[in-house]
């Protein structure tokens, strides 16, 4: 089974290239997409062409085998206002329908608008996320950041049946109120988490973080149960940062600053990751809400690699982590994939002068479970597979 996949990846990949740093060799190809051609044309991943992809989710972060051939990757396409899904090496446009929703006319579709040149965002719930099957079943949370909204949306291509809970924000209304989910207000919302905890059983764990880009803010929302004991979002508010206040600092809670925040991901430890874009930093907020940084320096743009807290980034966006604790980000205004070790360096594992591989601001990222990395190389309008040479042994590490 893997070999017949293998073969399958090889046949997928264009503009090969190797990018290496002293911890890992990676091979770099392209997944789907045209090269520098923009467009909305479903089909082979070959032939297939997006318009400025951003951020980008794979259901349960199957292994290689399983998110290549077997499917479901899910993409912001920003320029086209669409998402996009790859399964068996095509990529289709996934039409969303509002369904059961009360926002907008039955059967209309979803209006997403995914704003400016970061925007989108879109986070897949674990299976046993919802509750039951089709429309109430785990979906997928969509930032909808020109919008102003985050929907929750089916894989059956409607909007997810919560009783009413399927949209948080209000259309085309930025703004920085926390409180019911029909009442909370937000400004540019972009990457989106969930808690280590997120099942159907737990509601007090489980939760959904949103990185408020607009609003400089990291913000929280709760769920509770229908009366059919389904799990809806319910309370939104803020869990770090101040709204409308940008700085640097560290801190707890509504001490902390940040600087359009826009990746997101959550830890192995449970503590949440944000790529504050405009600090040119990576910071991590533990589970309290006490925000520290852990890469780049604040306000300073740069390249460099070494110790983490002294290298610099130029306007980190998608993160990610892999279950050994390294960190990785699509470090957009280098052009270039970094990684923080676990012991606190940042390396360029791809891309960058003199790399064979090239990347065009890439944002969207996620880590598959043998150590792969899925890349939105935005402004090449491709879709990227970074393939470890030594994926066999590090998907047997614990």
């Amino acid at each position: 089974m893997k070999a017949r996949v293998l073969v399958a990846v090889v046949l997928l990949l264009t503009g090969v290239a190797y990018a290496a740093d002293s911890h890992i060799t990676y091979f770099v190809s392209t997944l789907a997409g045209t090269p520098g051609e923009a467009g909305l044309q479903d089909g082979s991943a070959a032939t297939a062409k997006f318009n400025r992809p951003t951020w980008l989710d794979v259901v349960a972060h199957a292994a290689l085998y399983e998110a290549v051939d077997n499917g479901d990757i899910y993409v912001v396409d920003r320029a086209n206002h669409v998402l996009r899904k790859i399964s068996h090496g095509t990529v289709s446009t996934y039409r969303v329908t509002d369904g059961y929703s009360i926002y907008v006319p039955s059967g209309n579709p979803f209006p997403f608008d995914f704003g400016g040149p970061f925007g989108g965002g879109v986070l897949i719930e674990p299976p046993g996320g919802g509750c039951g099957g089709n429309e109430y079943d785990r979906g997928m949370f969509v930032a909808s950041s020109g919008g102003q909204q985050i929907a929750l949306v089916s894989f059956q291509g409607i909007l997810a049946n919560r009783d009413g809970h399927d949209v948080l924000g209000t259309l085309q209304t930025a703004g920085v109120q926390d409180g019911a989910h029909d009442q909370a207000l937000f400004n540019t919302p972009t990457g989106l988490a969930r808690s280590k905890t997120y099942n159907w059983s737990n509601l007090s764990e489980r939760k959904l973080f949103v990185a408020d880009t607009g609003n400089h803010t990291i913000r929280r929302v709760g769920f509770s149960y229908s009366a059919e004991a389904c799990p809806q979002t319910s309370m939104v508010d803020t869990f770090a940062g101040t709204a409308g206040v940008a700085g640097s600092a560290d801190g707890k809670g509504s001490a902390a600053r940040f600087n359009s925040p826009r990746g997101i991901a959550t830890a192995p430890d449970g503590s949440l990751l944000v790529a504050d874009s405009g600090n040119h930093t990576i910071r991590r907020i533990a589970a309290d809400g006490t925000v520290t940084t852990i890469a780049g320096v604040a306000g300073v743009a740069g390249s460099d690699d070494g110790p983490a807290l002294t290298a610099h980034l130029n306007t980190p966006s998608g993160i990610d982590v892999d279950a050994r604790g390294e960190i990785f980000v699509s470090d957009t205004g280098n052009n270039v994939i970094r990684m923080i070790t676990t012991d606190g360096q940042l390396v360029t594992i791809a891309g960058g002068v003199g790399s064979a591989a090239q990347f065009s601001g890439p944002v969207g990222i996620r880590v598959i479970e043998n150590g792969a990395i899925i890349v939105a190389d935005t402004s090449n309008n491709v879709i990227r597979l970074l393939t470890p040479a030594d994926w066999r042994r590090r998907a047997a590490r614990p």
